[in-house]
């Protein structure tokens, strides 16, 4: 089967060629043929090989991403069948860690990933535990299905803490999972969103999907606007996207006293921060990664079975697993929203 590989260190070192298919799933194990399989911000840091990628043994098939249709299942596996349409949890806790026993399984110390620490999903099949599968209704679309991955952190930012019910939210950030994250807290019933980027694209885009507000950092001050629109009292809630300083300064000077600070953007470099400014206005800290699981997945399908949530608009490209140099050229240079594979043929 033709699959992309990450086969060399160091920035690219993609490989787009025959690889041997997975062959019958045992015990647990589930093969998965992909429909859609999209591209992730961590899938952009292995090609350029930052830190998190030297953990890969490579080659080894990347994507993460998923949505497909079940094809085998092992004598172990219980819940699913062939013919069953799944989207992909891309965390693999080890169940039994004192992080995992406490409930926080989406942050286990022990986490294995697929398209990292086994082959992924850039492929017409994919060979999966049964735990990380999520049956999909059939109101979801194939493509919605395979952005229900990265959905899920902009849901689980939007549930955390005091939630976004009634409260007015800024979205730092409009990468394809703030932009999500727009139309998560839209419909958990956010009072206002505002949105702010550098990027004119994505800009357009938080317009399209229901923000209040558009901020274009570079040219206007995020504060000035946020107390234009609701005084000295500022947002009850930032969510950051960005990982970047400037934002971050941003976001404090813009956030309530008392108000909640969520963090989900990782940053390239160490940041320095004024600590004294977090202190005085009391401001609470959520450092956010991964989905609950799978308190999150239950609430994200809801809101694209219901067609509360549309993802729709945020894939600007649906290219075949060939076209893997230009896709991932494209994504590093902000020509894109989301981009997706479809290993198999155009889906649905």
């Amino acid at each position: 089967m033709l699959a992309i590989r990450k086969i060399t260190a160091g920035h690219g070192g993609l490989s787009v060629d025959d690889v041997p298919a997975p062959k019958e799933a045992r015990g647990s194990d589930v093969l998965v043929k992909v429909e859609a399989a999209g591209i992730c911000g961590t899938d952009l840091l292995i090609y350029k090989w930052g830190d998190f990628a030297k953990r890969m043994k490579l080659p080894t098939i990347i994507g993460h991403e998923i949505s497909g249709v079940v094809e085998q299942v092992g004598s172990d596996v219980k819940g699913l069948r062939p013919g069953m349409r799944v989207s992909l949890e891309s965390h693999v806790p080890c169940g039994v860690c004192y992080t995992c026993r406490r409930g926080w399984a989406h942050v286990c110390p022990h986490t294995r990933y697929p398209g990292v620490d086994f082959d992924g999903g850039f492929a017409p099949f994919v060979m999966v535990p049964e735990s990380v599968c999520w049956p999909v209704p059939p109101e979801i679309s194939p493509l919605q299905a395979a952005m229900m991955e990265p959905f899920g952190l902009a849901v689980h930012a939007s549930m955390e803490g005091s939630g976004v019910s009634g409260l007015n939210v800024l979205v730092s950030g409009c990468g394809p999972i703030g932009l999500m994250n727009i139309a998560a807290a839209r419909a958990l019933g956010a009072s206002k969103v505002i949105a702010t980027d550098v990027h004119p694209l994505r800009l357009a885009a938080a317009a399209r999907m229901g923000v209040d507000e558009c901020v274009n950092a570079a040219d206007d001050s995020v504060y000035e606007t946020v107390r234009s629109l609701l005084g000295e009292r500022g947002v009850d809630v930032a969510i950051d996207y960005s990982g970047q300083a400037s934002a971050l300064k941003a976001l404090i000077q813009s956030i309530t006293h008392g108000g909640e600070l969520r963090l989900m953007g990782v940053p390239s470099q160490e940041i320095s921060l004024n600590l004294e400014e977090w202190l005085f206005k009391g401001l609470v800290v959520r450092g956010l990664h991964g989905r609950g699981l799978f308190e999150t997945w239950e609430r994200s399908t809801t809101l694209l079975a219901n067609g509360r949530v549309d993802l729709s608009s945020l894939v600007s490209h649906r290219v075949a697993l060939s076209d893997a140099q230009d896709a991932f050229e494209m994504a590093l240079n902000g020509k894109s929203l989301k981009i997706l594979f479809e290993p198999n043929g155009a889906c649905a």
